[in-house]
């Protein structure tokens, strides 16, 4: 009995050792899937620079930008950018202005032309540019006060500059672009000696109609009556020529003889100037 409770007692310890041991393992598992980590946050810093972001749709163009050239379809110039700011302003062009006058350009300024009851040909120049308030290329030279007579009613023809003027009592009451040949009428002086509200001409093989046809002198080549007479117009109703081509040197011998005028010119020549009164031409 002495020997066995030795023993006894030692298995016990031995028991409780393992158990102990096996208790403190487990403890040490559970702890650890039951404990939270806590990671102190850290605060982020950026290191960029903030940089203000300006709108794409701020325009640059100043408000009085200015045009002094022809713009149409395929033209890069840097007025281009101004015509279109001015589109912008009148509400029918949505795009960003630049230097090039795209079929998104040509489509602002049809539409322009069209709701402002002008020739629709989407070519900005003196006439829709001047409607758009920022055309100062200058429609004419300015008309000479000299070439007046000093009394009545009178007209003078600058064909070297493209340029018309009505006269009365030795002042300049209007002046107007216009188209003429190269080659006359020859200077000198001339009166009036019929009008007729409309007429006909041939160009090529097409028939084309002239209104407020104020005759002052014959063709010296075929004898055909010269005039006064707004910008013809052809059987389907286009114009012969663009509207705001009327004035540019460049057109300088379209017509055969007669001066082509823009319409409201037209109407105002046939009020203006009675049979008998003078027509002088200075170049």
């Amino acid at each position: 009995m002495s020997r066995s409770i030795p023993i006894l007692v030692a298995s016990l310890l031995a028991l409780a050792g393992i158990g102990a041991l096996a208790a403190w393992s487990n403890g040490d598992d559970r702890a650890g899937d039951a404990a939270s980590v806590t990671v102190p946050a850290v605060p982020v810093v950026s290191t960029l620079p903030e940089v203000p972001i300006e709108s794409s749709t701020t325009s640059t163009i100043p408000a009085d930008c200015a045009m002094s050239v022809r713009l149409d379809l395929g033209v890069v110039d840097e007025q281009v950018a101004c015509l279109e700011s001015r589109l912008v302003a009148a509400g029918v062009f949505t795009g960003e202005p630049d230097h090039v006058f795209d079929e998104s350009t040509d489509a602002a300024v049809r539409a322009f032309q069209s709701a402002n009851d002008l020739f629709v040909d989407g070519i900005a120049g003196p006439t829709t540019a001047g409607v758009l308030g920022n055309w100062t290329g200058g429609r004419v030279t300015p008309a000479d006060p000299d070439t007046c007579p000093d009394t009545g009613r009178a007209a003078v023809i600058d064909r070297a500059h493209q340029r018309t003027w009505l006269c009365d009592g030795g002042e300049v009451t209007r002046e107007m672009p216009m188209t003429s040949a190269i080659t006359q009428p020859d200077p000198g002086t001339y009166e009036v000696y019929a009008k007729d509200l409309r007429s006909w001409s041939n160009i090529g093989d097409e028939v084309s109609t002239m209104t407020h046809f104020v005759a002052f002198t014959h063709g010296k080549y075929q004898g055909a009556r010269i005039a006064f007479h707004s910008i013809p117009t052809w059987a389907n109703g286009d114009y012969v020529q663009p509207l705001d081509s009327v004035g540019d040197p460049s057109m300088h011998g379209d017509s055969s003889g007669c001066i082509r005028v823009l319409p409201d010119d037209a109407v105002a020549i046939w009020d203006h100037l009675a049979i008998g009164d003078t027509v002088t031409v200075v170049s």
